[in-house]
């Protein structure tokens, strides 16, 4: 049995509950982490009130699309990606926090069967 540094307990991910739009989710972050994660949700949340106060939208998945689509609209505005960069990276990137949050959101679905 191989024992941890404390430098590798750090960064085991903790089960951190979080309220998006008066919903719980229960989420696995390092606690290096926290901070950051509580700083997106935050920022999901106050998105995602945003679209829903705006539009006709019904369903938080709707809702959810949506916000996610004016948050990367704004990233690619600020200039954080330029005309003739190569977006492979980020679009990556942006596959594999979708297929993270599939994988997050997967065990919630099942606690409203």
């Amino acid at each position: 049995m191989t024992r941890k540094t404390p430098e590798q307990s750090r960064n085991l991910p903790e089960q951190v509950e979080v309220i998006i739009m008066d919903r719980s989710y229960r989420l696995a972050c390092p606690p290096a982490d926290q901070e950051v994660l509580m700083d997106c949700v935050s920022l999901v949340d106050y998105r995602m009130r945003q679209v829903k106060q705006a539009g006709n939208l019904v369903g938080t998945d709707r809702i959810a699309v949506m916000a996610a689509l004016t948050l990367a609209r704004e990233v690619l505005a600020a200039g954080s990606y330029s005309a003739g960069q190569d977006l492979a990276p980020a679009r990556v990137k942006i596959q594999q926090l979708i297929s993270l949050a599939d994988e997050i959101l997967v065990p919630q679905d099942k606690l409203f069967e």
